[in-house]
């Protein structure tokens, strides 16, 4: 009888599904059989057509980053550490019946990255656990999930790996990041369809790449904008060490978003195009791809 009323009230939840093609949320992945950026799905505990992901390596819901992993991981944090330190999402930091269904699903952190004056906060999860019936394949594999938000804006972009075989340690900061399946993503709200003329506007960017949460090590950078101009481009660089990416050749077309026509990809949002976010795919695999965000100075 448990099982079946489980089973209704998974399928009650599944029957609020509305969420539809909408054009303001736009984003991009380096692997869409991986990840993809959607606007949300309107169920339970996720606001509809907000800026999501979904996964496709199980799980068909459409999670709304804003009001899913960063508000719950934010709560777990907020609640406090357990005795060895760390932190830890629950069923119940998400609701009722979550909290009647898991125990500790998730560990995560936070990292809050200034540069330049600006705050960049970076979510990390690592999935503890494997859903079962009634909820597998329906539930999302979270695995290992790394989402920074632009400052002041609806935009995100990060990383995603999937869960390592064999049994998952509850403590640990490895989110299998070294994973041949490693993606980058980014996706926003209110993306720029018409970009503004505008002469050298600089933004402050970060860039995530295999982001340790115990010692966090990003890319920094000022990019330089020119749109509606005769030559409107993106031109500066984002370096870590002696790691560097160089946007000379970056395009800025008339809807918003940005090229160099091989590696580097993005899209501008907001008005009067505030923000920005992207991924750089080149390197020699997958460990080398960066996702990339910023606001404007």
């Amino acid at each position: 009888m448990k099982q079946r009323l489980l089973t209704a009230t998974v399928a009650s939840a599944l029957a609020l599904f509305a969420a539809s093609a909408s054009a303001d949320v736009a984003g991009g992945t380096s692997n869409s059989a991986n990840v993809a950026p959607t606007p949300a799905s309107g169920i339970p505990f996720f606001a509809p057509d907000r800026a999501g992901l979904v996964f496709h390596n199980g799980g068909s819901f459409r999670i709304d980053l804003a009001n899913g992993p960063i508000q719950y991981s934010n709560a777990a944090i907020a609640r406090g550490p357990d005795g060895s330190g760390n932190y830890y999402l629950r069923g119940e930091d998400i609701g009722f019946l979550p909290g009647l269904l898991f125990g500790d699903i998730a560990q995560v952190w936070r990292n809050d990255v200034v540069y330049n004056g600006q705050t960049t906060a970076i979510n990390s999860i690592r999935q503890l656990i494997t859903p079962q019936f009634p909820l597998a394949g329906l539930v999302p594999d979270f695995g290992g999930l790394v989402i920074a938000t632009v400052p002041g804006s609806p935009v995100y972009f990060g990383e995603w790996s999937p869960k390592p075989a064999g049994t998952i340690p509850y403590a640990s900061t490895d989110l299998n990041m070294g994973s041949a399946q490693r993606t980058v993503w980014y996706v926003g709200e209110n993306p720029t369809t018409s970009t503004p003329t505008l002469i050298d506007v600089k933004y402050n960017v970060i860039g995530i790449n295999q982001h340790n949460p115990a010692n966090p090590n990003v890319y920094t950078g000022v990019l330089n904008a020119r749109y509606g101009t005769t030559t409107p481009g993106l031109t500066g660089s984002i370096t870590r060490g002696s790691d560097s990416i160089n946007f000379a050749g970056t395009n800025i077309t008339a809807t918003g978003t940005f090229t160099n026509g091989s590696s580097i990809s993005g899209q501008f949002y907001g008005a009067n195009a505030a923000a920005l976010a992207g991924i750089y795919t080149g390197g020699s695999s997958a460990q080398d791809h960066v996702a990339f965000g910023g606001a404007k100075q």
